[in-house]
């Protein structure tokens, strides 16, 4: 039994690198290389319309009629958002820290 294991992983051992050279790639031949570099296709869009390009110049132009005031137009696109809270405005945090700090420095 023991002949047999050791005989079988003896071809097994053998029998590997026969498999891995026969899978391997032939080496490159000479220097037939070519590259091919492959062209993206460009995408074109139709040009609008004179009804459609008026129709959108005129939304515009109602659209900015409507916001008159330019503080609306700076609260719409600001990425900071006013706090709904007046306890968490800028101010009153300020305040409350210059406060301790003045606390804090009587207390020494």
């Amino acid at each position: 039994m023991k002949s047999l294991v050791v005989i079988a992983l003896g071809l097994l051992v053998g029998a590997l690198p026969l498999v891995a050279a026969a899978q391997s790639t032939p080496p490159p031949s000479g220097g037939d290389l070519s590259i091919e570099k492959k062209q993206k296709r460009s995408i074109v869009l139709p040009k609008p319309s004179q009804d459609q390009i008026r129709s959108d110049a005129d939304r515009a132009v109602s659209e900015y009629a409507v916001k008159q005031d330019p503080r609306s137009v700076a609260k719409e696109t600001s990425p900071v958002k006013p706090s709904s809270r007046p306890d968490l405005d800028y101010d009153v945090k300020s305040g409350i820290q210059s406060q301790n700090v003045n606390k804090a420095r009587q207390g020494r």
